[in-house]
């Protein structure tokens, strides 16, 4: 079983600690605020004070960080204690920064993987992602029985780190997209005097179902504020989504739109939210 350290431990990467110990993988983890990763103890993943002492011995390495800066501050942080032959997978959700994240890999000598991930912690604890990986085969196969222990989804995106992330953007404007949209349905019914759960029982079992919209039904009609993406990341990656638009000519006016309804609700101090934030946005309750 390869050895694999996690770094960063939020409800993602403490999942997928979770899980890969489960399945008999050795784990070793690091999260910047210590304290965020002690929890694992209990599950026998071992923890580290620094994301050098967590890579050592390690053969796969998931970071599992916010952003493209954390994801190169890391990199710096880990390289010179990495395992001859280690593999570094970059598992967040850095749209076009993944050039600075592939250079900087290349700088410092490490083998890069890009393979990003669809899925929340309740996925990941499961085994059931999406991951989408690019690079090189022999890294793709060391690594590969640990994707598989975390993945029901797997996807052999390009030779070369870069077209995973790329992929990973336009799966994310899906998902927002639907998620505002959906909340507009939901939020609409209920101003006309019908109950929300109409709209989901209405298009149920037609061509206009969607399993995401049963994924989502607690959160889109009111019934639950469980947050599965908050509205901090989804700001983050609609900013990486609208960028990469621009650079290949692609018009924004629905990114715009979309992005406009999360940034408000950040600005009103809901950034920690998820579609309960949209909906308060799309009934006017947060401007």
């Amino acid at each position: 079983m390869r050895t694999v350290a996690v770094l960063g431990t939020g409800d993602s990467g403490s999942a997928m600690a979770r899980r890969l110990r489960e399945r008999g993988f050795p784990v070793r983890a690091w999260n910047r605020t210590e304290a965020r990763a002690r929890p694992l103890e209990s599950d026998g993943v071992a923890v580290f004070s620094t994301s050098a002492e967590a890579v050592r011995t390690a053969e796969v390495v998931l970071v599992t960080v916010f952003d493209a800066a954390a994801v190169l501050d890391v990199l710096g942080q880990i390289a010179p204690s990495l395992e001859p032959g280690a593999v570094v997978a970059q598992c967040a959700t850095v749209g076009g920064d993944i050039e600075a994240v592939v250079a900087r890999a290349g700088d410092l000598g490490v083998s890069l993987l890009d393979a990003p991930f669809l899925g929340n912690p309740g996925p990941a604890r499961r085994g059931e992602l999406t991951i989408m990986v690019a690079g090189a085969t022999e890294h793709k196969r060391l690594a590969g029985p640990v994707f598989e222990a975390l993945a029901t989804n797997l996807l052999d995106v390009a030779e070369r780190p870069g077209g995973a992330s790329m992929l990973k953007l336009a799966c994310n404007t899906w998902l927002f997209g639907m998620n505002a949209v959906a909340a507009q349905a939901a939020v609409l019914a209920e101003s006309f005097g019908l109950d929300s759960r109409l709209f989901l029982r209405a298009v149920s079992g037609s061509n206009a179902d969607s399993a995401y919209l049963h994924y989502r039904s607690a959160q889109l009609v009111g019934a639950s504020d469980a947050v599965l993406s908050p509205v901090r990341a989804a700001v983050k990656d609609l900013a990486h989504i609208r960028t990469a638009a621009a650079s290949a000519g692609v018009p924004d006016l629905l990114l715009a739109r979309v992005e406009q309804i999360y940034t408000r609700a950040a600005g009103a101090g809901l950034g920690d939210q998820d579609l309960t934030a949209v909906r308060a946005v799309l009934n006017g309750q947060a401007s």
